[in-house]
């Protein structure tokens, strides 16, 4: 999908539209509140954003500037439905999504 939006105004849009996974999720595994922790997804957005990493400035090592950011974005209910049956799912999940300007300025 292309946008004629500058890239920080639709990486704004993506990152107000999807909210970053809530890291206390990772503290109830830890402790091992599974109850607890099943409940917190449940009322979680339907998706959310596990990881970013920043393409763009790993292109300045070679004297890049591009704009880009790389996302794991999903569910981690979904994501667990997937890797019950197929462990190797979890190449797949959370989905890999990347948002980036291109040569023309597009988004």
């Amino acid at each position: 999908m292309r946008s004629s939006k500058p890239f920080v105004t639709v990486k704004a849009n993506l990152e107000r539209l999807v909210p970053k996974l809530d890291e206390g999720i990772f503290q109830l595994v830890a402790n091992g509140k599974i109850e607890r922790l099943k409940q917190k997804l449940e009322e979680g957005p339907e998706l959310a954003i596990f990881l970013f990493r920043d393409h763009g400035g790993l292109l300045k090592t070679i004297g890049r500037a591009n704009k880009a950011v790389q996302y794991e974005i999903g569910n981690p209910l979904t994501a667990s439905k997937m890797t019950r049956h197929q462990l190797a799912a979890g190449l797949y999940a959370p989905l890999r999504v990347i948002l980036y300007e291109d040569e023309t300025g597009s988004t």
